[in-house]
């Protein structure tokens, strides 16, 4: 059966506990299959909390540092399967040597050598690591495979000397290594090869973007649209780390209607605190003038809620004092043809083959550029409402605690936990 995929740029701790609660709910009554979780934090406090939160790694972008992936003793060997053409880098950090490890370079200097350095553990994720000593080295010509996932086998004997093993192939094995403890193992790609880690399929997993992207995100959609024969079957969700409120009962029905509408390149849901949704909601009279004028966004791009964080106040707390959670639109599928923001949208597989966007503007590429090109139209789904936090322009002024308080409390109500 075809999956549903729900993709998340993340996150921000504070802001996306709300959201997990929904998608876990989600997950075990069977509306969502997998959850990817793409980490484009801008903070290490964040990053450690997405690593802690969101399941083993499989992918991380080239300029990623070390991550944790499993250990290595004489009991339990490690194994992987790597997808990656050159620079698979493995980090040894001995149990019994805390100031020190090891790294393992496979397929380095364009897939031809393999070498083992050490070098203080301070300085693991410098980015230069060719000045640490030099322990061994060997000639590997196409040691990786760019045609299958790579088989990685890393196994320590009962006096702890490691040995790697490659697609079946022993790189070496180093008693100088030594290991009697055995040790915890980190992992990275490198030097413009990215890293993925194809026998990690758990329904929630982590993608690591390049850090300091100023518009990151055209690497997850390029992912996809990469691997499009694994994800042309498959229903795609996405939405932002600060969705709280989810309407599960709804959920159903907006998959299936993305399923049976193909003509639609994406389809939204209604969100509360969206400029175009906003303004239909009010043209249904489901917002009443008390709470201020939701224009017609120019193009379906900014205006005045957008930029107003008293309006967009004044709009959470309607909704959240409202017996009923929905905010109806003029017809229960509005067809669009301009901007929209895609704070929680739907597209299917098979559209993977237009979305491999290039770095800039991906909400424009997505409901503008792209619906343009192919000559088909983006539409909001009245029946399967969502709420929204906060836009960038609104942050100086919306009540975030005081929001996030409330929306926890309803989460936990309709949630009964």
């Amino acid at each position: 059966m075809a999956p549903v995929i729900l993709v998340t740029f993340a996150g921000r701790e504070h802001r996306m506990q709300i959201l997990n609660s929904y998608v876990r709910k989600a997950m075990a009554d069977g509306l969502i299959d997998e959850w990817h979780i793409w980490d484009f934090t801008r903070s290490q406090a964040d990053h450690e909390w997405v690593t802690r939160e969101f399941g083993p790694l499989r992918y991380m972008g080239d300029a990623v540092s070390y991550q944790a992936c499993g250990t290595a003793t004489s009991r339990a060997p490690l194994r992987l399967e790597a997808r990656i053409t050159n620079d698979l880098h493995i980090a040894l950090l001995p149990k019994h040597e805390p100031d020190a490890f090891y790294e393992i370079v496979v397929g380095g200097w364009n897939n031809l050598q393999c070498v083992v350095r050490k070098g203080p553990r301070e300085r693991l994720n410098d980015p230069d690591r060719s000045d640490a000593e030099l322990t061994w080295a060997k000639l590997t010509p196409s040691v990786l495979s760019p045609g299958r996932d790579n088989e990685v086998i890393l196994s320590v004997d009962p006096d702890g000397t490691p040995e790697l093993m490659v697609n079946g192939v022993v790189l070496g094995r180093w008693p100088e290594v030594s290991v009697p403890e055995g040790a915890d193992v980190m992992i990275r790609g490198g030097w413009g090869s990215a890293l993925e880690l194809c026998h990690v399929n758990a329904p929630v997993r982590r993608y690591i973007g390049n850090p300091g992207e100023q518009m990151p995100y055209f690497q997850a959609y390029q992912y996809y649209a990469r691997r499009l024969s694994d994800f042309a079957d498959a229903l795609f969700l996405k939405c932002d780390d600060d969705i709280v409120y989810v309407d599960l009962d709804r959920l159903a029905g907006f998959i299936d209607h993305r399923r049976k509408n193909p003509h639609y390149f994406v389809t939204s849901a209604n969100v509360v605190n969206n400029g175009v949704c906003a303004y239909f909601q009010q043209a249904s009279g489901a917002l009443p003038t008390s709470l201020g004028h939701f224009e017609r966004p120019p193009g379906g791009f900014g205006g005045t809620l957008w930029t107003d964080p008293d309006k967009a106040n004044k709009l959470h707390d309607f909704f959240l004092a409202a017996p009923k959670k929905e905010l109806p639109l003029p017809a229960k599928v509005v067809d669009w043809q301009e901007r929209q923001s895609i704070n929680f949208i739907a597209w299917l597989g098979r559209d993977l083959q237009h979305m491999a966007l290039a770095k800039g503007d991906d909400e424009k590429m997505l409901t503008v550029d792209l619906p343009a090109f192919l000559g088909r139209p983006t539409c909001i789904y009245s029946d399967f409402t969502v709420s929204h936090l906060s836009f960038g322009p609104q942050e100086q002024g919306v009540d975030v605690n005081r929001l996030i308080t409330a929306y926890d409390a309803l989460m936990r109500e309709k949630l009964a936990v």
